[in-house]
């Protein structure tokens, strides 16, 4: 998951398909029961801007899904971790029970009404309720989606009166990108020792399999990264050690 509290959205393949969705070139979008899709849309959209910080609005729509994904994921984090620190709680883990996540959830949701909260933050909010709402529904527990649901109007009317009041939005849009900035930050300073450590391993082991292919299928599962990428990385380490 790009999005580390989220437990049922795939990220990645909404900004695969959020271009054909809009156009009406494709019905699905991600993972999303149909009737979500609409709202949902409309918020990754405005997500997907503000987490790239792009000049333009549609900049953003060049880049990798995956990049685009990652990135709201962290903005989406962030968010989260500044409601969870005012609510003085801990957010849910992927494991924890319905009733666990929907007890903090509704915390969260309380904080972020009274609180000063703006509207970035709250469009964070509105897509963890939503997430949490589609994995509800496909678990077909319609009693606990219903006591989420009840939460995401709540959401839903706190941002449109935001969205109408316009307030300082250019500032808002400067605060998130800077969140989504230092978080990518620290994520690639992650990701660059891991692919560091296994092109080491390679140089050390690669004649302990049976090609390259091997080494790559055997080490992504044991680490638990994409075959692909550790490929990639060690194609263009030979490359450039020619």
């Amino acid at each position: 998951m790009l999005c580390e509290y989220f437990r049922y959205i795939d990220l990645e393949k909404v900004y695969e398909q959020l271009d054909s969705f809009n156009s009406l070139e494709n019905s699905k979008l991600s993972n999303i029961q149909e009737q979500f899709t609409d709202t949902l849309s409309f918020c990754f959209e405005e997500l997907g801007y503000i987490a790239l910080g792009q000049a333009d609005e549609n900049d953003w729509r060049n880049l990798p899904p995956i990049e685009v994904g990652a990135e709201v994921g962290d903005i989406i984090e962030a968010n989260l971790e500044q409601i969870a620190i005012a609510a003085e709680i801990t957010l849910p883990s992927r494991r924890a029970s319905a009733t666990t996540a929907i007890e903090k959830l509704t915390t969260l949701s309380i904080h972020a009404s009274f609180g000063e909260f703006d509207y970035w933050q709250k469009t964070s909010l509105l897509v963890y309720q939503y997430d949490l709402l589609c994995w509800l529904y496909s678990k077909d527990k319609i009693k606990e989606a219903f006591e989420v649901y009840e939460l995401i109007l709540k959401t839903y009317g706190e941002l449109a009166a935001s969205y109408a009041l316009n307030r300082s939005f250019e500032q808002q849009s400067e605060v998130a990108s800077n969140i989504a900035r230092e978080r990518a930050q620290k994520r690639h300073a992650s990701t660059n020792k891991v692919k560091t450590e296994l092109l080491s391993e390679w140089d050390k082991t690669s004649g302990e399999y049976k090609s390259r292919a091997d080494f790559c299928r055997i080490v992504a599962r044991r680490d638990g990264i994409k075959e692909r990428t550790l490929q990639e990385w060690i194609q263009s380490y030979e490359r450039d050690r020619r």
